[in-house]
């Protein structure tokens, strides 16, 4: 079984755990991210800032694949972090020249609970951006 497949029965046991548990009722973007991790749509969009947010499976490299693959663990991100990531966006700063070496990319950061998230975009048109993430330590 591949770190993705693991990772991802993880995380889909982790939601029902939380789904079970009294009085949880998710956000209308945490829904849609539970929608799309259990393959029910092959992207989630939303629209933050004036900006719309995509998340694509993506590969090795980028995208949804890439961060339950690479940053997907105790200590780094958690199932709320992914579930929140349009709440990570809407909040986080906007780095200037920092963070990545390419340069059609956008880095954000945020602290939540003692955590710096960072948030990579790519824009592929104005106001249109794809989305990956990961914890830095």
């Amino acid at each position: 079984m591949s770190i993705y497949s693991e990772n991802l029965a993880k995380i889909k046991k982790e939601i029902k755990i939380i789904e079970s548990k009294k009085n949880t009722k998710f956000k209308k973007y945490q829904q849609d991210m539970i929608e799309f991790i259990n393959g029910k749509v092959d992207k989630v969009e939303f629209k933050v800032n004036d900006k719309i947010i995509l998340l694509r499976m993506g590969d090795d490299n980028k995208g949804f694949r890439h961060i339950l693959q690479k940053h997907y663990n105790p200590n780094d991100l958690q199932t709320m972090d992914i579930l929140n990531l349009p709440i990570l966006f809407k909040n986080a700063l906007k780095l200037n020249e920092v963070g990545v070496s390419n340069n059609e990319l956008s880095t954000y950061k945020m602290l939540k609970n003692q955590k710096e998230l960072i948030l990579v975009t790519n824009e592929i048109y104005k106001n249109k951006l794809v989305v990956t993430s990961y914890r830095k330590n």
